[in-house]
């Protein structure tokens, strides 16, 4: 089996050796860069699994460099942030993070956040898939849940990143059902999550931009108030 491929973006010389030897301990295959300019030069030497990016980098911020990379690749990402607060975490969903780590960072947590996001990402799949795609049919759209992925039915895909091709999944496997935002969490994320945490609401958001006609009027994820939300459109699930 090819060994994943991780770059870790940060201009702490100590964390990246840090990260770095982590990982390779855990048979993964780690690239390090200092700044954003080295980590152009990383992507262009080869293909990457997924990218750990420091938030404050010394030639550029690291919420610009995620906001561009969401643009045109679905690369799962965790953020690394010296201070782990609210606002960072947030920012980091809005974004397109898959998850976010707060430094100093426990070796063996690092290496299950990195399999966990590498599990959800769409192109991480390493099974040669035989069997016929399971699908998820409603209003305009396609889920693919063999292949983890999104389409129209005219055929153009709509490209989502791991936590959200997961939630989406998951409340459309569920229609008409209303779910808390613990039991959302319980079902798409294997993480420990405070009460005040701010992540799926963050993730429909993202999601009501891609999906919705309106987002400000959702008519196929909607809000139940005191509860959590629910996927109110039908589903028809088919093989092939």
């Amino acid at each position: 089996m090819t060994p994943t491929e991780v770059l870790v973006v940060d201009d702490d010389a100590d964390v990246r050796a840090f990260v770095q030897h982590a990982l390779e301990r855990e048979g993964m295959k780690v690239r390090v860069a200092e700044n954003r300019q080295a980590m152009d030069a990383a992507f262009a030497a080869g293909d990457v699994d997924i990218l750990l990016l420091d938030v404050r980098l010394p030639d550029a911020d690291g919420f610009d460099v995620l906001r561009e990379l969401r643009q045109a690749s679905d690369l799962p990402v965790i953020m690394l942030t010296g201070m782990d607060t609210p606002t960072d975490r947030v920012l980091g969903l809005e974004f397109g993070a898959d998850d976010y780590l707060g430094k100093p960072v426990d070796p063996k947590e690092l290496a299950a956040r990195v399999r966990n996001v590498l599990r959800r990402g769409r192109g991480t799949q390493t099974r040669e898939i035989v069997e016929p795609a399971e699908k998820l049919v409603f209003a305009d759209y396609v889920i693919d849940l063999t292949r983890r992925g999104l389409s129209r039915t005219d055929g153009v895909e709509i490209r989502l990143t791991g936590a959200e091709f997961d939630l989406l999944s998951t409340l459309a496997q569920a229609p008409n059902r209303p779910l808390s935002r613990d039991q959302l969490l319980d079902q798409t994320q294997s993480r420990d999550w405070s009460p005040f945490d701010r992540s799926v609401d963050v993730l429909i958001g993202r999601l009501r931009k891609k999906i919705e006609t309106d987002p400000k009027r959702p008519n196929l994820i909607k809000t139940v108030r005191g509860v959590g939300y629910v996927f109110s459109e039908r589903v028809k699930r088919v093989s092939g």
